[in-house]
């Protein structure tokens, strides 16, 4: 104990002072530096409620049915600032979450024109489908002939609802439901894709 005691009054005074001081400002260092990464935390984590704030206005535009890709990227992009911010990523987090924002804020822009353009589309497609309709009726009608069309059972059955189908979009459509109309509208044009391709065989079958 004697000589450790001997040992300190050996060594500079000033030596532990420097040595101390050079703890302190570590310390120092430290807490800024804690500081600042709760800080940065704190502001990627504001930006991400911001722009859950802004894809959730763009969802009550109906951005998820009318301006489909935009909100998807949206989504993409917040889930990435998401992952990023629990990785305390705070620079990148802070960049997909900018995008994210900005993607939800473009897609609900979007939304009124897109949800015109579609209608147009369904009002288009509903004509030119009631004029197919017509015609695959008449040809399923004349099976007797020395050209019979073969109808596949899917597209008889179609031809059947029709009528009922054909009153139905145009509701959908008055309504507001543009979306629902235009997948209805889809469906039927992969359908009717399929009767065409079967009449073109059909008659180069009977051509022969």
């Amino acid at each position: 104990m004697e000589s450790f005691m001997e040992a300190l009054k050996s060594i500079d005074i000033r030596y532990i002072y420097v040595f101390a001081g050079i703890v302190v400002i570590l310390l120092i260092f430290f807490f800024v530096w804690v500081l600042f990464l709760r800080k940065r935390r704190g502001t990627a984590a504001e930006e991400v409620k911001k722009a859950e704030m802004a894809l959730s206005e763009a969802k009550q535009k109906e951005a998820d049915l009318y301006a489909q890709d935009e909100y998807q990227r949206a989504e993409d992009s917040l889930v990435k600032a998401r992952h990023l911010l629990a990785a305390k990523e705070y620079r990148k987090a802070k960049k997909a979450v900018e995008e994210a924002a900005e993607q939800a804020r473009k897609a609900g822009a979007a939304v009124e024109e897109n949800r015109t353009k579609m209608k147009a589309e369904d009002e288009r497609m509903l004509s030119d489908f009631n004029r197919q309709v017509d015609e695959l009726k008449i040809r399923a009608a004349k099976l007797g002939t020395d050209t019979p069309t073969k109808v596949s059972a899917e597209v008889q059955e179609l031809v059947g609802k029709w009528e009922i189908m054909k009153m139905r979009i145009p509701d959908l459509l008055q309504r507001g439901r543009i979306r629902e109309a235009h997948d209805e509208l889809k469906t039927i044009e992969g359908i009717l894709s399929n009767a065409q391709r079967q009449d073109f065989v059909a008659q180069r079958e009977a051509d022969k």
